[in-house]
């Protein structure tokens, strides 16, 4: 698997296709610089791959369509942008997500988090707990984009219970577990992958779902 990361950049604009800039053309310069690097930075990635010269478009749901046999995710924030992407057969589905907030409000916790997650974070030290919040928040973002190309099915917060095991507060893995059926996937599956926070402050999540 193929994992890019870069500054957003306002210059890449120009070098989105007729057609990606037609899926962008309504937005605002934040949203196409981002949309922009995270093409560009996928587009080197697949050509790494031996995939050159394609448009990535997004389809009605607004994720990417990826080239025949080429699994991937996308994520940018206000500051950076994330890739990964690899061969399906070989790493099966993949999703990442990045925040560049700092934390998680507690007035959110009980929108996003089940009641075992937030008693999983009330027992950890009051400086860690809105950021591992957060953490949880952004794994279940990054397992979402990693089951949809599989089940193509909503998949709501509630029906995920995210585990953490921080190495330090700022980096650790994750272990997502299934509290219903969804799609292909039976209650009590479970999913693993990997956080961290960056030096510049972006906090990233990465789930991988193998075939």
């Amino acid at each position: 698997m193929i994992v890019r990361s870069a500054p957003v950049d306002d210059g890449l604009v120009a070098r989105l296709t007729e057609a990606e800039r037609g899926v962008v053309a309504k937005a605002s310069p934040k949203r196409q610089r981002e949309f922009a690097t995270a093409r560009a930075l996928a587009k080197d990635a697949l050509r790494e791959l031996g995939v050159p010269g394609c448009d990535l478009l997004n389809g009605p749901d607004r994720a990417p369509i990826w080239p025949d046999g080429i699994a991937g995710s996308i994520s940018h924030c206000d500051t950076r942008a994330f890739v990964a992407i690899g061969k399906r057969p070989q790493i099966g589905t993949v999703g990442v997500d990045v925040e560049h907030r700092a934390f998680l409000k507690p007035e959110l916790w009980r929108l996003t988090l089940l009641p075992e997650e937030i008693a999983w974070l009330e027992a950890r030290p009051v400086a860690e707990r809105s950021r591992l919040a957060l953490t949880m928040f952004t794994a279940k973002e990054a397992l979402y984009k990693a089951q949809y190309p599989r089940s193509e099915t909503y998949m709501g917060f509630m029906a995920l219970r995210v585990e953490l095991a921080p190495r330090e507060p700022d980096h650790g893995e994750v272990r997502c577990v299934f509290q219903q059926e969804v799609g292909p996937f039976p209650e009590g599956f479970v999913a693993h992958g990997r956080f961290a926070r960056l030096p510049t402050g972006e906090l990233v999540a990465g789930v991988r779902m193998p075939e």
